[in-house]
This record gives C-alpha cells, structure tokens and sequence, in this order.
C-alpha cells in the first residue's frame, strides 16, 4: 500500500504508506492542515517524506518544502480524504486477497499474524491480518480483532470488537457526506481489560493507544484516536468520543459520555450518567448533564 508522490509533483520522489496527523507526523505519510492550525506545520520542520495538503494562504518558507510535498487547497481536508482513499482502496483490495484459516480449535486466524506463548482463544473469535497479541493472552467467544498491535496480558472478553473502522466525516463540494478512511491502528499496552461486546475504533489518522492495566467494562465505545493512559477505569455504558485523552488512573462512572476532543485530566472522577462537553482537570470530580464540577455540601 503506497504511492509514489512524483505523480503529483514531479520534484518529488518518495513514497507516501499511510497517513498520520499534522501534531504528530510521520514520514511517508499524508496529512492536511488548516490556517486555524498552521502553526502544527512547524512539526514537518525535521521531518522528511510528507505530503502536505494544506489551505490556500498558508505561508511556508520554502526550506520547509524542500524535504516534504505541500499541495495547496481551498478544501485541504477534503483534498487529503480524496487522496488516501485510493490507499484504502489499495489496501482493501490487498486484504481481499489474504485468507483466513480456520484452526482446529474454531477460531480464524489472518495471514502473519503473531500471538504470544500461552494465549487462549475461545471458538468463533477471529484474528485479523497482521495482528500482533503478547503472551498470556484471553480472547473470549465471538471477539474480533484488526488492525491491531497488543501487549501480554490481555483480557478480550466475548463479541469484543478491537479495530473497528472510526466514523468521522467531511463533506464534498456538493455537501454530501464522505467518510474519511480509517487509516491507523490500534495500539494496546500489557494487562489490559476489553469487556464483553466492547467496540474499540482505530485510528483515523494516527493510531488510538490504550495503555497499560487500562480496564474496560462492558458495552464500551471507544473512538477513532482516543488515548487512555495507564490505570484509568471505564465502566460499562461508557462512550468515548474521537480524539480523547484521558489521564492515569481516571475513572469514568456508569454511562458516562465524552464528546470529542476533550481531555480527561489524571484522577479525576466522571460520575454516573455525565456529560462531559469541556475539559476536566486533573483530581477534579464532575457530574450531571452537561457535567458540571462537583461542590460538596458543607
């Protein structure tokens, strides 16, 4: 899956294999940026092999595109979902092409797919393409797993879903919905808990990352490029919105829901039911609808 960045302009000859996000790129990848967040282009500065598609009346000084492809646009968002849906569309045709076996214990298994010593998988699961899991590892009756790269220790309980595409949207010169192709990973520590008929999206550009001794009830959603650092608890209902963060040892209660793009500070305590449209700080308790610090009686 790649494409040869040459064909678009002709001083350039590099690869482009994925995509990734302007706040933190990575070589041969695609990405696009905004005038709202053109300060995000100083991240390429060191960088070699992006294509850039970036709003009209951006600045860039040319030391900047010496070593990475910037195309200009009215609409770089949409430029951009133009492009790596053809490297979807690529790597689509490519899975199609890899086959499943299914093992003498009743669970499918994808090509090159790596499992730690000791794991367990119960039949009907199924392991995607490429997966990687670490040792000890527990997938439970029904689970799914894709795009997917996981440490040892892990808990996968019944008609889990890691991997999921995300759902994120632009809109094409017409108005008409297009779904920006879910281009990542995700990326999982040690001693982690997925819980019974979870859904786990993948990345949309960069990858979404649960780190270690992250413990999930049951009935979950958690969005494209969400971060959930290690010992944070989510409990079940609970609905994760893209591009989250939620801090160590941060507990969200009973059908909490986070809308996207906030960030859940370290210690902080999200009550059952809340609905959380800002960011909350670190060691700080909120609850109600939309939720709102919480002030014990004196």
């Amino acid at each position: 899956m790649e494409y040869n960045v040459g064909e678009i302009d002709k001083r350039y000859d590099f690869t482009v294999e994925g995509a990734s996000y302007i706040g933190s790129p990575r070589a041969h990848t695609a990405m696009y940026v905004t005038k709202k967040v053109a300060y995000l282009l100083e991240n390429i500065r060191d960088i070699a092999c992006c294509l850039v598609f970036a709003e009209e009346g951006i600045e860039v000084d040319s030391a900047l595109q010496e070593r990475n492809c910037l195309v200009f646009s009215d609409n770089p968002q949409l430029s951009y979902v133009r492009f790596v849906s053809q490297l979807a569309r690529q790597r689509e045709q490519e899975e199609r092409h890899k086959k499943y076996i299914l093992t003498e214990g009743g669970y499918y298994l994808g090509e090159n797919v790596r499992i730690g010593e000791n794991a367990y998988i119960e039949p009907t699961a199924l392991i995607g393409h490429d997966v990687v899991i670490g040792k000890n590892a527990y997938i439970g009756a029904g689970a799914i797993i894709k795009n997917a790269v996981i440490g040892d220790d892990f808990v996968c309980n019944a008609h889990a879903v890691v991997g999921s595409p995300g759902f994120t949207m632009c809109e094409d010169e017409e108005g008409n919905k297009l779904r920006i192709p879910s281009m990542g990973k995700v990326v999982i520590g040690n001693f982690v808990e997925i819980g019974v008929g979870d859904n786990i999206s993948v990345g949309s550009s960069g990858d979404t990352v649960i780190e270690d001794y992250v413990k999930l009830d049951v009935l979950i959603h958690i969005g494209h490029d969400v971060h959930i650092q290690q010992n944070a608890e989510l409990t079940a209902g609970a609905i994760v919105g893209g591009f989250d963060q939620i801090g160590e040892r941060a507990y969200c209660g009973l059908n909490a829901a986070l809308r996207n793009r906030v960030s859940i500070g370290a210690d902080s305590f999200i009550g059952m039911g809340a609905v959380v449209t800002k960011n909350v700080e670190s060691g700080v308790t909120v609850v109600g609808n939309p939720a709102r610090k919480f002030e014990p009686k004196k």
